[in-house]
């Protein structure tokens, strides 16, 4: 297995699948940070070039997107899916998923303590940090990120590319759309439009976003 990152959020991710015995043949790979080591806390190797990444992916093809941000987390699947990479989920042990009509895209990262209720979907390449809630009847598009403590209640939906902060709720049947920017501890109370930026209690508009490139799949 490949994680994408090995810094920052892959550290998490690296707990997530040591803690679910994954760890067989588990490289990263870095190829933006100058002084990136060979190795993960003297463990595991970091691949520096597309060349090894390539070379590992013919022997294990899963890939787990290691890294933050709506459009960069595609941006990295897409790359790896070139060379042969197959989108894989992290999900952590400790993560609680209802047993009823539960929808997971590929290559999710799901953390510890995440709540996700019964009749939910979620797309692909979405990240679900740690002990956010998503509640019955939830949607949630491709390659979001839903941060630590964030409560999507029933009925909630989130369009593709968007982010909701830390400790944010979205109270129950609210529609938050694509590329959507919601505040850390921000109280959602009516539907967003694409290509905002909303905060506060209420949450109000705080300015607009550039629409997302035509070529992003949603």
């Amino acid at each position: 297995m490949l994680v994408i990152g090995a810094k920052g959020h892959a550290l998490e991710v690296l707990q997530v699948l040591e803690d679910a015995g994954q760890v067989q043949h588990l490289c990263f790979y870095d190829d933006v940070t100058p002084d990136a080591p060979n190795q993960l806390f003297g463990q595991y190797p970091v691949l520096h070039s597309a060349a090894a990444a390539a070379e590992h992916l013919r022997t294990d093809a899963r890939v787990v997107v290691g890294i933050g941000g709506p459009q960069l987390r595609q941006r990295v699947a897409a790359r790896f899916r070139e060379l042969g990479a197959e989108l894989y989920s992290a999900v952590a042990p400790q993560a609680h998923i209802g047993r009823h009509e539960v929808q997971l895209g590929a290559g999710l990262n799901i953390m510890n303590g995440v709540l996700v209720s019964n009749e939910v979907s979620v797309g692909e390449g979405t990240l679900l940090n740690a002990r956010a809630s998503l509640h019955h009847n939830v949607q949630v598009g491709s390659y979001c990120e839903i941060s630590p403590g964030a409560q999507l209640l029933g009925h909630v939906r989130v369009g593709s590319y968007s982010q909701i902060g830390a400790g944010a709720i979205i109270l129950p049947r609210v529609r938050i759309g694509h590329n959507v920017l919601v505040g850390a501890g921000a109280v959602v109370t009516a539907d967003v439009p694409d290509n905002t930026v909303v905060a506060g209690v209420p949450a109000r508009p705080l300015r607009q976003l550039s629409p997302l490139p035509s070529a992003l799949p949603i």
